[in-house]
């Protein structure tokens, strides 16, 4: 036994055949507490166990003494495999703690990835070079100075080529903007989708621009989304001559107020360019939703500008709104009225027709109607705004319903009407459906009972989406 132990391979055969089960054991189960938690070290973890170790334990049995004659080349291969695998892992665990653990917003989160790739590239050179001298004897002064005279004539061969890259690299370097960022460049608006060493990869809704960095480097470029303030859309439109300004800035307001997208606590505003342009500015939660916004706004705006009799881009016709229109409109919704003929025709002079586009709110909460809309054509969305930005459908009105019951009884409504389609409507002064009560008591009767019907709908809707009606408080719209 005492010969056995005297040997000179008997203590690293022990020490591989037991330390390397427990190395291998114990990373295992580190590998797999990392994997459990998505680290990013688990990969390096298991790069070592699957690889550093088992090299390791081949050079702690080939190292010992008379276990190799002579010098050999094999013992050399496995030492500059061994030197590899270290190199590899240790650029990897600096690259993990130096840059993936960076916190956001800090110099190393912003530190472009080329850089860290020319910087591993760097010391993966020098360190094979410390591989090979010190394993092989090799002679590395001269590999350098061969290759850093091929650098210089490379570099001045393609001074211009390298100047654009390196001014580029530059810029990624300075961050001016990040991944997720709109920017603005000779016409072009995209949101940045990729940043790499050579080019910027942008968005536009269209299509992807690949844009040189270098290109971006020497000229000029905007980033959206880098202001202060949010991101505004401006368009310019015009209207008649005869207009009152006050009234069109206060239309383009209204409008631009009630179009999703918007910035949150912030409001449009509208300007007076000249006597017939104006200009409003509707603050985004993205420049990215720059073209719908400005679409769903120029399509309600035309519609918005015909029921206020303003004229947009100077048109002064309106041939929908005509007077044998509106005596097919008041026939239609007369026996809703319990109207008879000559009733009918007297209401001609104080009804009035609107047209609404689809996603144009009719009624809103909070408000007193002092008129009331009769549904002609088309389809209307009626439901309840809850306390978390929510909305609850309540039911969907057709032809023939009304919009604005609470105008009758004077009561605030909490109750919204969206169009769902484009709407056609009849419109009634409060004043004259007054009137047409105290003839035909019977219309509120029906007033009443639709109300509780639709108070009776709106219990049950929000019932079922997990909010209650408010008591004393009754849903009309």
């Amino acid at each position: 036994m005492a010969d056995i132990v005297s040997q000179p391979w008997f203590w690293p055969a022990v020490i591989v055949s037991v330390g390397l089960p427990l190395a291998l054991i114990g990373l295992t189960e580190f590998h797999n507490a990392l994997a459990r938690r998505g680290s990013r070290a688990a990969p390096i973890i298991l790069m070592i166990r699957n690889y550093l170790v088992p090299v390791a334990g081949i050079l702690v049995l080939i190292s010992s003494p008379g276990a190799w004659q002579g010098e050999g080349t094999w013992p050399r291969v496995v030492w500059t495999i061994f030197g590899l695998l270290v190199i590899v892992i240790t650029i990897n665990a600096v690259n993990h703690l130096v840059f993936h653990r960076a916190e956001k917003g800090s110099w190393r989160d912003r530190f472009p990835t080329i850089f860290s790739d020319l910087i591993r590239f760097v010391f993966i050179i020098l360190g094979i070079a410390a591989v090979f001298w010190w394993v092989w004897d090799a002679d590395v002064a001269g590999v350098f100075a061969a290759l850093g005279i091929t650098s210089i004539v490379v570099g001045l061969a393609l001074q211009n080529a390298v100047g654009s890259i390196v001014s580029g690299l530059f810029l990624v370097f300075e961050a001016p903007f990040e991944l997720g960022d709109w920017i603005e460049t000779g016409g072009t608006r995209g949101q940045i989708v990729e940043v790499n060493w050579r080019a910027v990869h942008l968005d536009t809704g269209n299509g992807i621009v690949v844009m040189p960095t270098a290109e971006l480097a020497d000229g000029s470029f905007v980033n959206l989304s880098r202001s202060p303030d949010p991101y505004a859309a401006v368009l310019e439109l015009e209207f008649g001559s005869d207009d009152p300004p006050g009234r069109v800035r206060e239309l383009l307001v209204t409008v631009a107020r009630d179009i999703p997208l918007l910035a949150p606590d912030r409001d449009a505003s509208a300007a007076t360019l000249s006597a017939s342009r104006y200009a409003v500015a509707i603050p985004l939660r993205s420049p990215g939703d720059r073209a719908a916004v400005l679409d769903t706004f120029a399509t309600r705006v035309w519609y918005a500008a015909r029921r206020a009799e303003l004229h947009l881009d100077g048109d002064m016709t309106d041939d929908w709104r005509t007077p044998a229109r509106l005596q097919d409109a008041l026939r239609q919704i007369s026996p809703t009225l319990s109207l008879k003929a000559g009733e009918t025709d007297a209401l001609a002079a104080h009804a009035r027709l609107e047209r609404y586009c689809a996603g144009e709110s009719i009624l809103r909460p909070g408000t007193v109607p002092a008129e009331t809309r009769f549904i002609l054509a088309g389809e209307v969305m009626l439901g309840i705004p809850t306390d978390d930005d929510g909305f609850v459908q309540v039911t969907r009105l057709g032809p023939d319903d009304a919009v604005g019951l609470t105008a009758l009884s004077r009561s605030q409504t909490i109750s919204r009407a969206v169009a769902l389609s484009e709407v056609d409507v009849v419109v009634l002064p409060v004043a004259v459906l007054d009137e047409i009560v105290r003839m035909h008591p019977v219309v509120a009767r029906e007033i009443v009972r639709e109300s509780e019907n639709r108070t009776r709908l709106a219990r049950m809707a929000l019932h079922a989406a997990g909010e209650y009606l408010p008591h004393g408080r009754s849903v009309l719209g």
